[in-house]
């Protein structure tokens, strides 16, 4: 604590005047110190603006990123979507009139059943072998005229002869190489319908052969006079 001693003195001319002087052994160390924390405080400061701008700059940088985050996965998003977009399936029926119509395509190694211009069933198929007259498929339209369980399908070509045991037999043409249908094939792989090429050696011998599924659902559907197209 400083102290200040006041003495009261008359000068030669009879007034009186004041004078004083301060007792501060260790001024100068004092006011040392001052500045050396003087000093440190502003260096506390200036370390506490440096810190504070730091952390200003790397919050805006994060919320930079922050926002331009969205707009990236937003647009991969949108890419994945429209990568699963995929065509609506074909309606072979949509220009059918007819009550019942079976349309077989050979190079699509395919059939559909047409209730109007519904699809009501579809499956793949095996047709005949196209470099045997004897042995193709006709293009055409036809009519089933018959409709049978349990029938051996017997005949011979220049590839040999058969003798086939079917559980559902349904013709469509008879002409002078025999007769042409509808008929399942369980001496055949389920999963070789719709992969035999007609120009195959292991294509049919001109009839439409089905799973027996297919066969079995054809069968209970059609009548004698359902119209049946043959196309390539």
């Amino acid at each position: 604590m400083k102290s200040k001693n006041i003495s009261r003195q008359k000068t030669s001319s009879g007034q009186r005047h004041y004078s004083s002087s301060r007792s501060n052994p260790h001024g100068d160390s004092q006011r040392s110190t001052k500045v050396i924390r003087n000093h440190r405080r502003g260096l506390k400061i200036v370390s506490l603006v440096v810190f504070f701008v730091v952390i200003g700059g790397l919050y805006t940088a994060f919320r930079v990123k922050t926002v331009q985050a969205p707009a990236i996965s937003g647009t991969s998003l949108a890419v994945t979507k429209k990568a699963q977009v995929t065509a609506a399936p074909i309606n072979h029926c949509s220009d059918n009139n007819l009550s019942q119509l079976v349309l077989v395509s050979i190079s699509q190694r395919h059939l559909w059943a047409c209730n109007g211009s519904v699809q009501a069933y579809d499956s793949p198929v095996i047709t005949g072998m196209d470099f045997l007259a004897a042995d193709l498929t006709p293009t055409g339209t036809y009519h089933i005229y018959a409709k049978a369980t349990d029938v051996y399908l017997k005949g011979s070509d220049s590839t040999g002869s058969w003798d086939d045991y079917v559980n559902y037999w349904m013709p469509f043409l008879d002409n002078q190489y025999g007769a042409y249908g509808f008929h399942d094939a369980t001496w055949r792989a389920a999963n070789a319908f719709g992969k035999i090429s007609p120009a195959s050696s292991n294509a049919s011998h001109g009839c439409v052969e089905c799973p027996l599924a297919t066969a079995a659902w054809l069968y209970n559907w059609s009548q004698i006079g359902t119209t049946v197209t043959i196309e390539a």
